[in-house]
């Protein structure tokens, strides 16, 4: 790949150390970030890229999806989490086939990329498709087969389908594919698989990418059936002793806080799928006094509707202001931190990712700063432009993406896959499971 220098724009790096050059430039060797500096033409190397009028900053992450989720869009809104699960989605799932997978999740790759995403980590079946359709996207993923103790639409034996998935990428080393395992949570996994679960992840050292205490219910069955909040339960299989990345985290008490903090359990908050499914605010104040490490993400589309992480952002840090009654509760640096730096630090690996500096990766993100809703904008004011970026961008701002000094999609145009070849490919498969439900049919 050789060198490329992208020159004249505005850093945001998300290392304190040096967080902001007006007029900077990024000079990359191969996959890697070599120097950032102030912009001086003749210490440029290699192809020389003007991105004047455009804000550059670490590429954004993701750390919680479903990327079937497109298949499912706007068909089961306006529901409670359980009813919209068990009488809608999991039905629905069921018809679900391999290629249908694979063509849903190229499209969530092409809405994750047209958000400024670089990373995301998913939770599903047919992992080898869904991990398929990422490398051929570009994107760095995190992917961690779903795992139940009933059948998926993909094997009658999830555990077994997710274990061969782990050793199959496990070694792969120059892959942008990193495998995980994902139990989906402890009302659809007994403790025999949890148990399982423990073990295979122990012994490979990934990521448990897990749902806890999403709702209500989720606690009050917990505690019917295991005398123990879900936290504590996990605590006392063993499960906490793993890495574990714990989507929505709303419903937790002050002795799940305590757990949180003693295994160092990585928090991934999901506003908008919250809000629209009822579920509650996740307690962030509470977590962020625990110092643990925070992000915040998308989830699933079928509970989102959109891949469209600014517009999350704000409204997540938004809605944790109000809730604690204090508009100080973070600032626009913070909040982007959520999306960066404290996202790739939930995925343990921070030393790769999340901040534009010297021998990390060249995952950049670049946001076109000449739509209205970005001016008046004074590129040489810090706090003006990591407010632009938290309170006033969205996706439609996210001009570029680059991951791993590749771009994958530049000046609004994708260069690893054809958006209208995707879009028609995820409409046939979607039309094709939801002519076989009967509540669509009516």
């Amino acid at each position: 790949m050789g060198y490329k220098t992208l020159i004249h724009g505005t850093i945001i790096t998300m290392n304190d150390d040096s967080p902001f050059y007006h007029d900077g430039m990024i000079i990359i060797k191969d996959s890697t970030i070599e120097s950032i500096q102030s912009s001086d033409v003749s210490k440029a190397k290699g192809d020389i890229i003007n991105v004047n009028g455009k804000i550059l900053l670490p590429g954004f992450i993701n750390t919680h999806t479903h990327t079937h989720s497109p298949l499912f869009r706007g068909i089961a809104d306006d529901l409670y989490l359980m009813d919209w699960l068990k009488k809608y989605m999991w039905p629905a799932e069921a018809f679900m086939k391999e290629q249908d997978a694979y063509n849903a999740a190229k499209l969530s790759c092409l809405e994750l990329t047209e958000s400024g995403v670089t990373t995301y980590a998913d939770q599903f079946y047919y992992s080898e498709a869904v991990a398929q359709a990422a490398k051929e996207s570009g994107l760095r993923a995190f992917i961690a087969p779903s795992v139940f103790s009933r059948p998926s639409p993909e094997t009658d034996d999830p555990l077994s389908a997710a274990q061969a998935f782990i050793e199959n990428h496990i070694n792969d080393k120059d892959s942008l594919i990193y495998p995980c395992i994902g139990p989906h949570a402890i009302y659809s996994c007994n403790t025999e698989t949890l148990k399982k679960v423990r073990d295979i992840a122990k012994e490979h050292d990934i990521i448990v990418h897990i749902h806890i205490s999403e709702t209500m219910v989720e606690n009050q069955d917990s505690f019917k059936e295991h005398d123990l909040s879900p936290t504590a339960y996990l605590e006392k299989i063993g499960l906490l002793d793993c890495k574990v990345l714990s989507a929505h985290n709303i419903h937790l008490d002050d002795h799940d806080l305590e757990l949180y903090k003693k295994y160092d359990v990585k928090v991934s908050y999901n506003p908008i799928s919250n809000l629209k499914l009822v579920s509650g605010i996740m307690p962030y104040k509470k977590l962020k006094n625990k110092d643990l490490d925070i992000s915040l993400a998308m989830d699933g589309v079928q509970s989102n509707n959109a891949f469209d992480l600014l517009a999350d952002l704000k409204t997540g840090i938004l809605m944790q202001k109000m809730h604690e009654n204090d508009p100080t509760l973070l600032n626009a640096y913070e909040a982007l931190k959520l999306i960066t730096i404290n996202a790739a630090k939930c995925l343990y690996f921070d030393h790769e990712v999340g901040s534009l500096e010297p021998h990390k990766k060249a995952d950049i993100t670049m946001i076109d700063t000449h739509r209205a809703n970005m001016t008046p904008l004074h590129l040489d004011k810090f706090e003006m432009v990591v407010s632009a970026i938290a309170y006033s961008a969205s996706s439609a701002d996210v001009s570029d993406v680059m991951v791993n000094g590749e771009f994958i999609y530049r000046n609004r145009q994708h260069l690893r896959l054809n958006r209208e070849n995707v879009k028609m490919a995820c409409q046939t498969s979607s039309r094709r499971i939801l002519e076989q439900i009967d509540y669509f049919k009516t």
